[in-house]
């Protein structure tokens, strides 16, 4: 009796692992009785796809309606004890072998069920948790009601819910297909930023690579910071500065340092190198008072660039805002609720604390306070990623330059450091490169041009190898067209040749951008 052997071409072998993707294991309602530890599963449901409407009563920004152009997918819901929310959702019919982790916002309180849907049509199968607690409580779940620190949902926020959310989404991306995903991959900007570099730094083997935008890492140093603006402005100026003024100091300071690339774009392409003094419009004779600043206002906008300062030592406590970024998000009308939470739940841990009784003076001890309370368990700035690195996973950072919440240069800080710790920018270049995106808000938007195609860069590196040297950026204009830039690796940017478009990336070249350590340098301890 002969043997007949098949001859398995690479057209038959993709075939067979299509249709091995393309089928479940087990029907999505059989994950119901799925068991895993310390959790309960709350839904294992088909959703046909098209049109997903999210769950009754989920907090959603303003505006946001259900979510379209699905494919068919399997929805999982799942809580681990004592409230942590995952969701896991999985392509039916065409799922490409990976897992894809989204990341949240703020104090997060939600799953990224917009994330979940983007991930889901590119064929991930993906998971996103909201940290353990509800958004309607935003950062009050810090404090008990007897005014000491939950430290539970603390820590859940911070890094157990992502510890968790990987370990759970796995299982049941396994126990749906029958075999575990062939990558995962990190997406995240602000808190989801942080949350993908608390598992590079703790659980390193939890991701292959991982898209960092806008971290919201120094979480104790830089939330303290956020709170600044309204105090130096309530110290000079005796309350909010008014945003016609900010809005005009704004543009004067990009219309003044603009050029300085040798391209007049609307965009100061390093904040860094820009010098604009508010003084240049104090006001005249003649000037427009909702445009002029006065005295008292000049100094406040100098020290809102400056960042917060130690009243006794004169050292750089944080950073502040760069020149061209909007001032209103910090500095406007009202101060941002994160910030202003931050101080009544976590560091005062006083509901009843007033921000507006605080001096610059009382900034530092605040700043040492909230590093001392949470440093370790939210910092999330350990600059040792070398089992990250040993392992082989990979990540891509990005900021934007102009961004009006999270100080860039806390990013560049951490950078920095982990080169230093890291041996050296060839052995970082090999594992994490960080961009820098002039002009471009918090998480995109702004003047600049915006991040195009960061996560297929991430996946290019990891599985074949090609790191990127620069990170493609575009912007529409208004008069119509685009203008796309590229975005060069840290500490590299880019420069027009002189020839051609100014409008068009292929007209500009990396060069190095002759960066100064000291800007990126907090001479304050970091303990």
């Amino acid at each position: 009796m002969k043997t007949r052997f098949m001859v398995l071409t690479p057209i038959v072998v993709a075939a067979m692992l299509q249709s091995r993707t393309a089928m479940a294991a087990v029907p999505c309602v059989d994950l119901m009785k799925l068991s895993l530890p310390e959790s309960t599963i709350t839904a294992a449901e088909e959703v046909t796809g098209g049109t997903f409407s999210l769950p009754q009563g989920t907090f959603s920004p303003p505006g946001a309606g259900p979510l379209s152009n699905l494919p068919a997918f399997c929805r999982v819901a799942v809580t681990v004890a004592p409230q942590i929310k995952i969701e896991v959702w999985l392509p039916k019919d065409a799922w490409n072998g990976r897992y894809r982790g989204e990341g949240g916002g703020g104090y997060a309180g939600t799953i990224s069920y917009a994330g979940l849907a983007n991930g889901l049509r590119a064929g991930y199968a993906t998971a996103s948790t909201d940290t353990g607690h509800p958004a309607s409580i935003g950062g009050t779940f810090a404090l008990n009601s007897d005014r000491t620190l939950n430290r539970q949902l603390i820590d859940d926020f911070a890094e157990r819910s992502l510890h968790e959310l990987a370990i759970k989404a796995k299982a049941v991306i396994n126990a749906y297909y029958g075999s575990a995903p062939r990558y995962s991959y990190w997406n995240g900007c602000s808190t989801g930023g942080r949350q993908g570099l608390i598992a590079a730094q703790r659980f390193p083997d939890e991701y292959d690579g991982l898209v960092i935008g806008a971290p919201a890492i120094n979480w104790d140093r830089f939330i303290t910071a956020e709170l600044w603006p309204q105090i130096v402005m309530r110290q000079e100026v005796g309350g909010a500065i008014a945003d016609s003024k900010l809005k005009a100091v704004t543009t004067a300071a990009v219309a003044a340092c603009d050029g300085s690339d040798g391209v007049m774009d609307g965009v100061i392409n390093d904040p860094r190198k820009c010098s604009y003094d508010p003084a240049a419009l104090a006001c005249r004779e003649g000037s427009d008072p909702a445009a002029c600043l006065t005295p008292a206002e000049v100094t406040a906008v100098r020290k809102i660039w400056d960042g917060p300062i130690s009243a006794k030592r004169g050292e750089r406590l944080w950073f502040g805002l760069e020149r061209g970024t909007p001032l209103s998000g910090l500095a406007g009308s009202s101060p941002f609720p994160i910030a202003t939470a931050h101080y009544q739940y976590w560091i005062r841990q006083d509901p009843a604390f007033d921000w507006k009784t605080l001096t610059e003076a009382d900034v530092e001890p605040a700043f040492r306070e909230a590093q001392k309370k949470f440093a370790e368990v939210i910092g999330t700035d350990d600059p040792d990623l070398q089992r990250f690195r040993k392992r082989g996973g990979k990540m891509i950072i990005w900021h934007g330059e102009a961004d009006q919440l999270i100080f860039p240069r806390g990013t560049v800080n951490y950078y920095n450091r982990v080169v230093a710790a890291s041996g050296g920018a060839a052995t970082v270049d090999g594992f994490a490169r960080l961009f820098l995106a002039p002009g471009v808000d918090h998480c995109g938007g702004g003047s600049g041009p915006n991040p195009v195609g960061v996560f297929d860069a991430m996946v290019n590196w990891v599985e074949k190898g090609a790191a990127p040297e620069t990170i493609n950026a575009s912007r529409p204009l208004p008069e119509g067209g685009v203008r796309t830039r590229p975005l060069c690796a840290f500490p590299k940017t880019a420069q027009w040749t002189g020839v051609g478009s100014t409008d068009d990336a292929a007209n500009f070249r990396c060069v190095d951008g002759r960066q100064n350590p000291r800007d990126f340098a907090v001479t304050a301890p970091r303990r």
